[in-house]
């Protein structure tokens, strides 16, 4: 009976996981597209460059997390789930994450003087600064439910919900990305679409589907996420 229970509540948790992934999947290909749409319309304020690189970024990001989608719905076996030895790797990636991102914003709120700044700034800033506190944190949580418990599949659970909860609108900084979403809801959900990606593949690499060439592709996004930030920093980009 015991057995027969668990087997059960093992499948109703991979069903949710795999509802969470296609619902990550659709959420960060919408504000992907909706982001290339924008910049298209206002390129002329980026290098010649810039655009076009974006867009193929966008479409390989996008094509990459159909496949592991894709791949991850045909599961049903999961004793495929990484062991926690061989997930640290993939769960370092995902907290690294969270200072890349950052880097558009000077590496704040992940730097020494961040109390001094905290009276300073707005609402929004503040709620930016927090969600990539509670992202780093929940996820040194998460990590350390999957690899020294037996909770694996809740922690991707918590995992793909924390991604979502990423997306709440956090972000006033006055440019052609946001331009659109500022207008209309006051701020743009888009800073943190990089750590969406990388849960999204995160996830799938924990349900062992290509782990390497995940840490791979979360390795390319942030470091794509640094130069990104670098860029706007020096006013090369933006």
């Amino acid at each position: 009976m015991n057995s027969t229970v668990t087997k059960v509540n093992l499948f109703n948790t991979a069903n949710i996981i795999k509802m969470l992934l296609l619902t990550v999947f659709v959420s960060a290909c919408a504000l992907s597209i909706k982001a290339a749409y924008d910049l298209a319309k206002d390129s002329d304020v980026f290098p010649v460059w810039f655009v076009p690189s974006f867009i193929s970024g966008i479409i390989i990001l996008i094509a990459l997390s159909l496949y592991f989608v894709f791949q991850a719905w045909k599961i049903e076996d999961h004793s495929r789930l990484l062991t926690s030895k061989q997930s640290v790797y993939l769960w370092a990636f995902m907290l690294l994450s969270f200072i890349c991102t950052t880097s558009v914003h000077g590496f704040y709120p992940f730097r020494p003087d961040i109390l001094s700044m905290l009276p300073i700034l707005d609402s929004v800033l503040k709620i930016n600064y927090v969600i990539a506190v509670t992202g780093f944190i929940a996820s040194i949580a998460l990590a350390s439910i999957y690899i020294f418990s037996q909770m694996k599949l809740p922690a991707m659970v918590g995992l793909l919900i924390m991604a979502l909860l990423t997306l709440i609108p956090n972000d006033n900084c006055s440019n052609p990305f946001n331009y659109w979403w500022i207008e209309t809801i006051g701020a743009s959900p888009l800073m943190y679409v990089p750590n969406v990606y990388i849960t999204l593949f995160v996830a799938c690499g924990l349900y062992g589907i290509h782990p390497k060439g995940v840490a791979i592709l979360t390795m390319c996004i942030c470091l794509g996420s640094i130069l990104l930030g670098i860029g706007h920093q020096l006013g090369i980009i933006w």
